[in-house]
């Protein structure tokens, strides 16, 4: 076990900090996140719009709020990517050049059509529908204006005016950017979506099994005890999450959604309905209430100062204050209630017996079960659900907590006997 927990440690754990500090994956990853205050916004016209419809002669309809934040989703993206990505790569002069150049890289990729003077294209591709294309196209404007940067351009000329050289040098890559792709999608009449989505589907496709939903609910949970934050694999995760939950959303419009087709692989169901993620990332709500009845002075207190933030989701206090982090005694449970919370919730919604999320903006984890299950599910039976994973999750700790407690308590008497030796 010592050197397992060593590997992890030394060897794995720097490993993956340095993979995810590289500049094109930490671009990445926060391209998507910096949009994520969109899609709270829109998460908030979710809530207010529930107690709308009970006031209308009081309470104004907002959901031209949700409309023109989270369905402009797929061209928030496009400029973000670029931006995040010139940052990441130390191209800061080309940030917001690049960025504005994404946008209009995009709005080619739409393949609208130009009638009497009016630019028509299809509303969903500003949307979730269109992020992973968005995506793309990020990455390939980024590309192109980190390949024309390691030219430096004009290096040591001091013939032109500093103000022409900066003109040259966004000239060149918005032109090349933009005319690679319009001989591309103008010229040979490409349309990208379905590419580029027929490209993504094995991966939608892999992520909507069983052995997916668990990887993508797993995956962040193990790094998370290595101290990893839980937010490094935001930006994979929502590029599946995002379309997955779009789609969720346009099968039930359509009247076309069961509880065998729909995705389930969404950020409602991995975070939203909280029943994955009890008390945060681990299921770790369970080890917390166990922590108020502990015999520890240190861990009583320790689980009187994190309760509120763990009814809440937020688990860093307790995770680093055990600590649980590199704890082998405290990981293995962490890992285990994820498994069987995971798979509990997979099997009671393709079975029908818990509604599956039909409502899109619920990337909020942060709002206590079950009332976060009800509330995103529209079913009464997630209190049941909850109630289930909860007392499983009480057994799973249980004995873990009184292992790791009896080693506490005898730190905690030979502290004593040492301070009366010294006295």
């Amino acid at each position: 076990m010592k050197k397992f927990m060593d590997w992890l440690q030394y060897k794995l754990t720097p490993a993956v900090q340095t993979f995810t500090r590289r500049p094109w994956v930490s671009g990445f990853s926060a391209g998507i996140v910096k949009c994520l205050p969109f899609i709270l916004t829109g998460c908030v016209i979710f809530f207010y719009n529930v107690i709308q419809p009970y006031f209308p002669s009081v309470l104004p309809d907002l959901s031209a709020v949700s409309t023109y934040t989270f369905n402009l989703l797929a061209l928030l993206v496009s400029f973000m990517m670029v931006y995040q990505l010139m940052g990441s790569l130390r191209h800061r002069g080309y940030q917001v050049v690049g960025g504005l150049t994404g946008i209009c890289a995009y709005i080619l990729t739409m393949k609208g059509t130009v009638t009497d003077g009016v630019y028509s294209v299809a509303w969903n591709r500003f949307g979730p529908t269109g992020i992973v294309v968005s995506i793309f196209v990020g990455l390939y404007i980024a590309f192109v204006f980190h390949m024309i940067a390691r030219l430096n351009l004009f290096k040591n000329n001091k013939t032109l005016p500093e103000f022409v050289q900066e003109w040259i040098k966004n000239i060149i890559p918005i032109f090349l950017s933009i005319f690679l792709l319009k001989i591309v999608i103008l010229d040979f009449d490409v349309d990208l979506y379905p590419i580029v989505l027929k490209i993504f589907e094995p991966i939608q496709g892999i992520a909507q099994t069983y052995p997916g939903f668990l990887l993508v609910v797993f995956i962040p949970v193990f790094f998370y005890s290595l101290g990893i934050s839980g937010w490094t694999w935001s930006g994979p995760r929502n590029a599946i999450f995002i379309p997955a939950q779009a789609a969720n959303v346009a099968a039930v419009a359509a009247g076309t959604a069961t509880a065998a087709t729909m995705n389930l692989t969404t950020s409602e169901v991995c975070n939203g309905i909280a029943l994955c993620v009890l008390g945060g990332m681990g299921c770790t709500l369970s080890f917390n209430i166990w922590l108020l009845t502990s015999k520890s002075k240190r861990l009583k207190t320790l689980g009187r100062v994190c309760i509120g933030p763990s009814i809440f989701n937020i688990n860093e206090p307790v995770l680093y204050g055990a600590p649980m982090v590199f704890n082998p005694v405290l990981m293995l449970p962490m890992y285990i209630c994820t498994f069987v919370n995971a798979t509990i919730v997979y099997c009671i919604m393709r079975m029908g017996l818990l509604a599956v999320p039909t409502i899109e903006l619920a990337m909020v984890a942060t709002i206590p079960a079950p009332i976060s299950t009800v509330m995103f599910t529209g079913d009464m039976r997630g209190i049941l659900w909850w109630a289930v994973v909860m007392a499983l999750n009480l057994a799973i700790y249980y004995p873990f907590f009184k292992s790791f407690e009896r080693t506490v308590l005898a730190e905690e008497e030979a502290k004593t006997e040492t301070v009366q030796v010294k006295a």
